[in-house]
C-alpha cells in the first residue's frame, strides 16, 4: 500500500473527501514525502477519497513530479497552470466539496499537540475559505500522524543504513580535528562528507567548551579548545534521517568530573533503552533515566533541561509524541516507531555533555541502531 493508498483509508474514517496540501518555496514537508521531489514554485497537492488524485503545478515542474511519481507506480493527474487565471479555476474545481483535510494544527499549545501539521499559510487558508465558502475544512493531523508515526519496514532499513553512514562519517572525526580549526570549519567538512551521500538532516551543532552547556547552540567562529567538543549532527538518504551527538574530548587528560558524567550519562541511557518498548508510556524512559542520574549524585532537574528524546524519521524531528517525564500517561510508544535516546548533563558557562543514540521502539525490546561509544573518545 503506497503513501497515497493509506491517507485514503484515513480520509474514508474521518468522513472527508479530500487532503490538500498547499505548498510553495518548500513551505510544507508533506509535499516532498507525498510526491518525492522538491517542487520549489506553487503547487498543490490533493489525495481524494475516491482515487482520483491530483496534482496542480507550474509548468516547469510538472514533468520531474510526474516522473517521480511514475517511478513508485502512483497513479495520479499532474495537471498544470500558467496563470494565476488557470491556477484559481483548478483549484476551485478541486476543493469545492464537502469536506477537505488541511494542514493545521487544531491544538498548539496543549499537551496533546497538533503542531506537527501545522503547515498551511494564513494567506492560503483565508483564500481556499474564500475560494470555497460551503466547504468545511478540517485538520490533516490524523491523516500525517497516520502516514508517517509508524515506520515501514522499508523505512527501517532506510534508517539502518543512513545510521551506519553517519557512524563511518563521524568514526574520522578524531583523525582531522586540531585545535585551532573554527567550530564552523569542522560543520563544513561533516556536512561536505554528507553532501556526498544525501543531506544534512539538519543544520549541524559543533560546540566547544562552554558553548556545549549549550544544547541549541548556534555554530561559530570560535575556535576548538582543549577540554569539550560536542557534535550533534544528522543524515538524511532516501526518506530516513540519523540524529547523533557524540561528546569528544580534546587533549590528553580528560578531568576526572568530565569522565564521571560521561559514564553516568552512558549508564543512563541504557538503563532508558529498558523502557523503549511496545504500549510503555512515552514518559517512562525519561523517568527511569533521570532516577539514574539522581542515584548517582546529579540534580536532574537543575542540569537536565530538555526532553530525553524526539521521533525521528522523514524529518530529524518527526511526528510523535516526545520522550519526557512530563509528558502525560496516555501517550504510548508503538513498535516501529523510532526514537532518539539522548540524556545530557550541562554545567552552563563552563561545559556540558549530550550522548544521543537512535532508537526502534521492539515489542519486548528496542533496536538501538546506532552506538555512543562507552569511553570518551579522545581528539
Amino acid at each position: 500500500m503506497n503513501k497515497f493508498e493509506k491517507a485514503q483509508k484515513v480520509l474514508q474514517e474521518l468522513k472527508s473527501d479530500g487532503w490538500l496540501i498547499v505548498c510553495s518555496e518548500d513551505s510544507d514537508v508533506n509535499s516532498r514525502y507525498l510526491i518525492g521531489v522538491e517542487s520549489h514554485a506553487r503547487h498543490y497537492i490533493y489525495v481524494a477519497k475516491d482515487g482520483k488524485h491530483k496534482v496542480l503545478a507550474v509548468e516547469m515542474e510538472a514533468p520531474m513530479i510526474e516522473r517521480s511519481l511514475k517511478s513508485k507506480g502512483i497513479d495520479v493527474d499532474v495537471m498544470t497552470y500558467r496563470s494565476l487565471k488557470d491556477l484559481v479555476s483548478s483549484l476551485s474545481s478541486i476543493i469545492n466539496k464537502p469536506r477537505i483535510a488541511l494542514n493545521f494544527g487544531e491544538s498548539i499549545l496543549s499537551a496533546e499537540s497538533t503542531a506537527y501539521a501545522d503547515y498551511i499559510r494564513a494567506g492560503d487558508y483565508f483564500s481556499l475559505k474564500k475560494l470555497a465558502p460551503q466547504t468545511e475544512f478540517i485538520s490533516a493531523a490524523p491523516i500525517i500522524d497516520n502516514l508517517r508515526s509508524v515506520k515501514s519496514s522499508e523505512e527501517l532499513n532506510d534508517l539502518r543504513n543512513v545510521c551506519k553512514a553517519t557512524m563511518e562519517i563521524l568514526d574520522t572525526v578524531p583523525n582531522w580535528v586540531k585545535v585551532g580549526m573554527t567550530e564552523n570549519e569542522i560543520k563544513a567538512k561533516i556536512e561536505y562528507e554528507y553532501m556526498k551521500l544525501g543531506k544534512p538532516s539538519f543544520g549541524t551543532i559543533v560546540a566547544t567548551g562552554a558553548h556545549s552547556a549549550d544544547p541549541h547552540h548556534n555554530t561559530s567562529i570560535k575556535k576548538i579548545e582543549q577540554g569539550v567538543l560536542l557534535i550533534d549532527s544528522g543524515l538524511q538518504i532516501e526518506e530516513m534521517c540519523s540524529d547523533i551527538t557524540w561528546t569528544f574530548w580534546v587533549g590528553t587528560h580528560p578531568t576526572e568530573d568530565f569522565i564521571r558524567a560521561y559514564h553516568a550519562l552512558y549508564e543512563s541511557k541504557r538503563v532508558a533503552n529498558k523502557y523503549f518498548t511496545d504500549g510503555t508510556p512515552n514518559n517512562m524512559s525519561a523517568k527511569k533515566c533521570r532516577e539514574y542520574l539522581s542515584e548517582e549524585g546529579y540534580d536532574h532537574e537543575k542540569l537536565f533541561f530538555h526532553g530525553l528524546g524526539h521521533s525521528l524519521g522523514f524529518e530529524a524531528h518527526d511526528i510523535g509524541g516526545r520522550i519526557s517525564w512530563k509528558m502525560p500517561d496516555n501517550y504510548k510508544l508503538k513498535e516501529n516507531m523510532v526514537y532518539t535516546n539522548e540524556p545530557g548533563l550541562y554545567w552552563l558557562g563552563k561545559w556540558g555533555i549530550r550522548l544521543e543514540d537512535d532508537i526502534i521502539i521492539g515489542k519486548n525490546e528496542c533496536e538501538q541502531v546506532t552506538s555512543v561509544s562507552k569511553e570518551p573518545i579522545q581528539i
